[in-house]
């Protein structure tokens, strides 16, 4: 069996024997620090020659359920390949392992809940069902409309600073901000009934990127006010108000920039990241033009945005073969309508409505979506004004979903996911958010202003960190912190292997758990004496499969 352990530089191809019992976190830290230093041979790893053989090798490999396994697939997708060490790299997954594990996902209801909310759990799938596939996509699209009154009462209870000013916080410490705003961000992911919106929040969090390490405090006002209002609103709405959001000035030096030398960075990124795209049409002296006309945009002391008239470049300029004539310097009001005008010529153009309607698809439906599907999105955007949900709506057919192939869920959706199918207890959910940190994506802390890439080969080498993972999470037995309650959620109504098995292919696929793996994990369970944490290291290798890696 292959198993793939590596970070991002490198990926290094084990052999792994189907042996019984589940490795603890250091048995995967010392297999990685074995290979890394050569102690270990590649080939080795896990077999009786290795010179410090981590005991108890894991034994999901034998089920064809590396998380990573599909990794080496490069053909399908675009994955690293080749040689490591001069030994190949096999291009093929390990034994019964499917290089697109949605081929065994047959009903489309369980692909749109997929795709639409964190992951699987009963009761979202039990009304997706209820209301079929698009009466669901319809009552996710209207979120609003959906009472989450008692997540968010949670969410302000647990994490009163997300709901303060900047100027409340500006005596606050730092660190417990920014732990606040993170633990929000999973506890609403995870928790939310308005699961759709709760996707979108995560991808315009990506699309207006800010580094929390930069702007700070910021970004409460910024997540509270322009990101999670808009995300399933109108694209020009979202525009301006990211443009008037403190926290992306701050991020992109904006405040401080001033006439007679304009800083240009927030110029070119609002048009090469959040609109035109990098090829959509504009040049470096648009770069420069845009700056100018942004001059003054600015804000106080209070993290309030402001126009700052003595900052502004009163001068004729030209933008996008557009003339912008000169004003009076006292004449506040043009200087405030010459940067609408810009902006409205953004959000306007055919490349911005080509570049959103792409990246979209790409998030909701496949990392190479159809040029069909992209032309089809691209004109409801130019025919809707931007309308994000008219958007999702083209994108989201059932005939295109069924078409599409998984997607590989990035560290934040897979801590997620996880909460949502094992129906984990959260009394304080710091803990569990902070593992996200260890697999690689700390929530605000992308430091380009590109946010976190949805690129498989990007996030394919980080198998041990998932690994470490699902076994953390799936032995959390804590009624002050977490709680993975197995006695109510899968040892019932049948404690019996095949009755624990029976909910987590519930629970966790949605019933579509392939025969292979269910048979696998119910051996896993047989072949050992029959306990909670047997029970417990079952729900682990469930996890770790590699059908629970996508979605």
């Amino acid at each position: 069996m292959y198993g793939i352990c590596s970070d991002r530089s490198s990926i290094v191809v084990v052999i792994l024997l189907p042996v019984i019992t589940m490795p603890s976190p250091s048995d995967v830290e010392k297999l990685d620090q074995g290979v890394a230093s050569g102690t270990i041979a590649p080939d080795d790893a896990g077999t009786s020659k290795s010179r410090d053989a981590v005991p108890s090798r894991r034994r999901f490999f034998a089920l064809g359920a590396s998380a990573v396994a599909s990794v080496a697939g490069a053909s399908v997708l675009g994955a690293q390949s080749g040689t490591l060490r001069g030994k190949p790299i096999p291009t093929t997954p390990a034994a019964g392992a499917k290089l697109d594990p949605s081929t065994d996902w047959r009903d489309p209801v369980l692909r749109l809940v997929r795709r639409i909310t964190m992951g699987l759990e009963p009761n979202e799938v039990a009304l997706a069902r209820s209301l079929g596939y698009y009466g669901y996509l319809e009552y996710q699209l209207n979120a609003s409309a959906i009472d989450d009154g008692a997540n968010e009462t949670l969410v302000a209870q647990r994490m009163p600073m997300i709901s303060q000013t900047y100027a409340q916080l500006k005596t606050a410490d730092g660190g417990e901000v920014y732990s606040q705003l993170a633990d929000a961000m999973v506890q609403r992911a995870a928790f939310s009934k308005r699961q759709l919106q709760e996707r979108m929040v995560e991808f315009w969090s990506d699309h207006f990127n800010v580094l929390f390490d930069k702007i700070g405090n910021l970004k409460i006002d910024d997540d509270r006010n322009v990101i999670r209002p808009n995300a399933l609103g109108k694209f020009p709405a979202m525009l301006r108000a990211n443009s008037q959001s403190p926290a992306m000035l701050g991020y992109l030096d904006q405040q401080s920039s001033k006439k007679p030398t304009p800083n240009q960075n927030y110029a070119r990124e609002i048009m090469e990241l959040h609109t035109l795209g990098v090829n959509g049409g504009y040049t470096q002296d648009d770069v420069a033009q845009l700056s100018r006309i942004l001059t003054g945009y600015s804000y106080d002391g209070n993290g309030l945005f402001v126009y700052q008239p003595t900052f502004h470049d009163f001068t004729a300029k030209t933008f996008l073969g557009t003339t912008f004539p000169a004003m009076a310097s006292t004449a506040t009001a043009q200087f405030k309508s010459e940067a609408d005008t810009a902006l409205t010529m953004l959000v306007n153009h055919p490349s911005t409505a080509n570049f959103i309607a792409t990246k979209m698809a790409k998030w909701l439906l496949s990392y190479t979506p159809p040029q069909q599907v992209i032309d089809d999105t691209t004109a409801k955007y130019l025919s809707t004004g931007g309308d994000i949900k008219e958007m999702i709506r083209v994108i989201l057919t059932s005939k295109n979903l069924m078409a599409a192939p998984a997607k590989f869920k990035r560290p934040y959706h897979l801590l997620v996911s996880s909460l949502r199918g094992m129906g984990v207890e959260v009394a304080n959910i710091r803990s569990t958010r902070q593992r996200v940190d260890v697999m690689d994506q700390q929530l605000f802390y992308w430091e380009q202003p590109d946010g976190y890439t949805d690129k498989i080969t990007w996030w394919s080498g980080l198998a041990s960190q998932r690994w470490n993972w699902a076994t953390f999470i799936s032995n959390q037995n804590s009624a002050t912190t977490t709680r993975v309650n197995t006695t109510a959620n899968f040892r019932a109504p049948s404690d019996t292997a095949e009755g624990v098995v029976n909910q987590v292919n519930v629970r966790m696929f949605g019933g579509e758990m392939p025969l292979s793996l269910s048979s696998s994990l119910i051996g896993y369970l047989k072949g050992g004496t029959y306990s909670d944490t047997r029970v417990r290291e079952t729900i682990a290798l469930a996890a770790s499969s590699h059908q629970f890696q996508w979605y």
